[in-house]
């Protein structure tokens, strides 16, 4: 059993969250893009779990039912009509402009209802509509209820470990994100030798890691720290890693990741590892 199996099974032991799964009444999954909602069906089909699934139109997997998403009422329909009494959202989804929405007569009234938070960040912004999703009768639920193995443990994860000026360089990435989260943003930010590379906007955490490639003091060192904002609900959303993630912080020669333990998520944990060693990375969870 290779390191990062042994600490994946100390860390993460089958729990009776995902056993005590077949009871629960039915889910609706909102999918976006990426592969954690076929993963989270997977999941939900190895459990026996009923479900039906929403893909978000140019996100979600196309194997499902479609929506444009300003069609808020005809999703709750779809939703009420198939008798799901919780929601899941997972994937990615492009933030729209308000301006650009096509929204139907319920997504009006929400936007109305959403107010001020529709031009926050996205931590109000979920918040918000996570309000207005409990007001219409449902549960929300995260996905690592359903796949407890997502959550990054806490620990070195790789055979690699991080250097003195790696710690330093993750410490300021915690301070700089720590003090973000009052302006409600950014997730993740890359950090060598104590100079900011980067800060995440809107662009998410491929498009930072690919325009610090220019900005680099020297061509190997780095770390990417990525971690959910103070106080975020983390039920509708979690920084993400995944393979992609690995081979994108190779190409860009940073020494790590650094992750949030129980506030990220790690997609795909085994390969994830796997490829960090064969790469030279190490990933914490912090």
């Amino acid at each position: 059993m290779t390191k990062s199996s042994k600490q994946r099974r100390q860390s993460s032991p089958h729990t009776p969250t995902e056993n005590a799964t077949n009871s629960q009444e039915k889910v609706a999954v909102i999918a976006g893009g990426g592969d954690l909602p076929m993963r989270i069906c997977s999941k939900l089909d190895e459990l026996h779990r009923d479900y039906v699934c929403v893909s978000i139109a140019g996100f979600g997997p196309q194997e499902h039912q479609q929506f444009n998403i300003g069609e808020i009422g005809q999703i709750l329909r779809f939703i009420k009509e198939a008798q799901a009494k919780s929601i899941l959202f997972c994937g990615h989804v492009k933030r729209p402009s308000f301006f650009s929405l096509k929204l139907d007569s319920v997504g009006k009234k929400w936007l109305a209802s959403l107010g001020i938070k529709s031009f926050l960040g996205d931590d109000a912004l979920l918040r918000g509509i996570k309000k207005l999703i409990l007001r219409e009768g449902f549960q929300v639920i995260s996905p690592h209820s359903i796949m407890n193995t997502l959550l990054t443990p806490r620990g070195v994860l790789t055979n690699h470990r991080p250097t003195d000026l790696d710690l330093q360089d993750i410490a300021r990435g915690i301070f700089v994100l720590n003090t973000l989260a009052k302006t409600d943003v950014g997730q993740a930010v890359i950090v060598q030798e104590g100079v900011i590379l980067g800060i995440e906007a809107a662009e998410g955490t491929s498009r930072l890691v690919n325009r610090c490639k220019d900005l680099k003091l020297n061509e190997q060192g780095g770390v990417l720290v990525k971690t959910a904002k103070t106080g975020q609900d983390t039920s509708m959303d979690l920084p993400t890693v995944g393979p992609q993630t690995i081979i994108q912080a190779a190409e860009c020669s940073l020494s790590g990741i650094a992750l949030g333990s129980d506030n990220s998520q790690i997609i795909d944990y085994d390969e994830t590892i796997s490829l960090a060693n064969a790469k030279g990375i190490f990933v914490i969870g912090i």
